[in-house]
């Protein structure tokens, strides 16, 4: 499970990790953003041929047959053991692979006074982690594909979004290549510290919701 995130890139670090121009969407602005929930619109990267496009899209996917946006709070995330199965994703899963930008992302345990949020990163600016995405209407949609956690993170939570490497971003995003052969299955080594409960409350969105409390 992966419900919250954060993006504090900016535009030269996005740019520097593919290594290549990127293509901007005339409405996107890229802010910091602390505490990214479901439903709210943030960057993404998707391809074209040899080309990489950066637009806002919603987090949620809404499937392209879907009659209304109801889908899109249960569909934030895609497990990849099933990936290829679920009618949501699995016309997706070759054709509409896209990278979400995240510094890092939150998980909770449940403690004896409650739920402990933790904040978890890697080593570099950004986490490109792995999505898919679609179209209904007029509303660019995506999820994250999560996958089972490593040893790095299984003490704070089970599941962990799939991360891409650096040098595996452009085969992800290559739609020629199948997705079982797109990235690097070896584990990323990620790092975790305890937060407040600032980040529980969706109205909070600044630098305070990843000071470390330890």
């Amino acid at each position: 499970m992966c419900g919250r995130y954060v993006n504090k890139n900016s535009f030269e670090d996005i740019e520097k990790l593919f290594q290549a121009d990127l293509i901007q969407s005339p409405s996107i602005s890229i802010q910091p953003s602390y505490n990214i929930c479901p439903t709210q619109y943030s960057p993404v990267v998707v391809s074209a041929g040899e080309k990489y496009y950066m637009e806002n899209m919603h987090w949620g996917l809404i499937p392209s047959w879907s009659k209304d946006s109801k889908f899109a709070t249960n569909l934030i995330n895609a497990r990849i053991e099933t990936v290829e199965e679920k009618p949501s994703f699995k016309g997706l899963i070759n054709t509409s692979r896209c990278i979400v930008i995240a510094s890092g992302y939150y998980e909770w345990v449940q403690t004896d006074s409650g739920k402990q949020p933790y904040y978890i990163q890697g080593e570099d600016n950004v986490l490109p982690i792995a999505g898919l995405w679609t179209r209904w209407n007029d509303t660019k949609s995506f999820t994250i594909i999560t996958k089972s956690a490593n040893s790095s993170v299984s003490n704070i939570h089970h599941r962990m979004p799939l991360i891409i490497e650096k040098n595996h971003i452009k085969s992800f995003l290559d739609h020629s290549i199948k997705f079982d052969s797109s990235y690097n299955k070896q584990d990323i080594r990620l790092k975790s510290y305890k937060v407040s409960n600032l980040v529980n409350k969706p109205v909070k969105n600044d630098i305070s919701c990843i000071t470390s409390i330890e």
